[in-house]
């Protein structure tokens, strides 16, 4: 595809980039539904932008696809986790009927009565979602101020 000569279009594009980080920033708040719709305008607009807009625009991406892939380790560890735990009270009691899991979660914390797999998983769910709410806040926020900087993507702070 050929690049686009006219300011306008290129004025166009970098406010779409500008908004495509914006939405990607707030997509914590919204369950990641901004973030899709920010990609969506990525994909659509990377080959036919001009070289600078363009590596924004697979910065964008590339914010995405990471953010996904820590959330996915959240949730899978964090069931994972939560599945083995639920295992270990259900051992203990021989089913999980009127059991109140809350009041077990605290004895067996307590108690030091859990596995260290199933904690493992869980203490590494909660990292992931941390890394992942950071990921998803601050790359998305350097994008931005690079982009409204016009200072390219990869370039160091040094002048």
């Amino acid at each position: 595809m050929t690049k686009p000569a006219g300011s306008l279009r290129t004025e166009a594009e970098r406010n779409l980039a500008l908004l495509g980080y914006g939405l990607l920033g707030i997509s914590i708040f919204f369950a990641g539904v901004t973030a899709v719709v920010a990609v969506g305008i990525a994909y659509a607009l990377h080959d036919a932008a001009t070289d600078e807009l363009s590596r924004h625009f697979r910065f964008q991406v590339r914010i995405f696809w990471v953010g996904m892939l820590l959330i996915a380790a959240f949730a899978i560890m964090g069931i994972a986790g939560g599945l083995l735990f639920l295992r270990e009270i259900i051992a203990d009691h021989g089913h999980w009927q009127g059991v109140d899991l809350r009041r077990e979660f605290v004895e067996q914390i307590n108690e030091f009565r859990y596995s260290g797999l199933a904690f493992s998983l869980l203490a590494a769910s909660g990292l992931s979602a941390v890394l992942g709410i950071l990921w998803m806040f601050i790359a998305p926020t350097i994008g931005f101020i690079r982009l409204a900087t016009s200072r390219r993507m990869g370039e160091t702070a040094h002048p």
